[in-house]
Parts: C-alpha cells; sequence; structure tokens
C-alpha cells in the first residue's frame, strides 16, 4: 500500500476524484511553505520554489491505483513524484519541474 496526497482535480468533488473511489481516505493536510502552485487552465501544478503550502487530502492506495494515478499525471514525463511528510507517515506528491511553470499563473496553495 502507498501513501498519496492529492491536491487538486483527484481530490473529492473534482473531475478526476473516481480515481480516488475505493481508497482509504486518510485525511486533510497542509504541506510545509516550500512550494508553489500553479494554474496549468484545467489543473494545478506544484513546483518545489516557493514560500506556501499546499492543502490536499491523503490516501492509501494500492498498486493498481497507484499506477493509474502514474498514467493520468504522465508520470513520469510531466509530473514527477517526491515524498512528502504527513501526520500518516510519508506520502508521494506530484510535482513538475520549475521550467514548466515559467509563464503559467501562481495561484494561492488552494485549488477549488
Amino acid at each position: 500500500m502507498n501513501r498519496v496526497f492529492v491536491y487538486g482535480t483527484l481530490k473529492r468533488g473534482q473531475r478526476n476524484d473516481h480515481f480516488m473511489h475505493g481508497a482509504e481516505y486518510l485525511g486533510l493536510h497542509r504541506t510545509e511553505e516550500i512550494y508553489s502552485l500553479y494554474d496549468f487552465e484545467d489543473y494545478p501544478a506544484v513546483c518545489l520554489r516557493g514560500a506556501h503550502s499546499i492543502s490536499g487530502e491523503v490516501y492509501r492506495i494500492d498498486d493498481r491505483q497507484f499506477l493509474a494515478l502514474d498514467d493520468l499525471e504522465w508520470y513520469p514525463h510531466f509530473y514527477q513524484r517526491i515524498e512528502i511528510p504527513t501526520a500518516w507517515g510519508d506520502a508521494w506528491m506530484y510535482i513538475v519541474k520549475f521550467r514548466l511553470c515559467r509563464g503559467k499563473r501562481q495561484v494561492p496553495g488552494d485549488w477549488p
């Protein structure tokens, strides 16, 4: 089992939340203030450079769901994965390289 931190379209009530069906919802989490969140029009992306915390949800997922998320997030060609600390242990978070954020609008650490 893997833990994953989601902050955009995978959150409950968002358009890709069906990918999380069957996952164990662990709770809400806010990251350290070391990231930036950018608007890629239909979805958000996090970059490592920044001074903001990111708000999201933590889930426990099986290997099948993890592979499905990798597919959805174009891992490793677009998104990369890093582990972040949460109250439930380390969780994977999808981020993009800073160069991909250039020219995009930075938004607060909460995606709708």
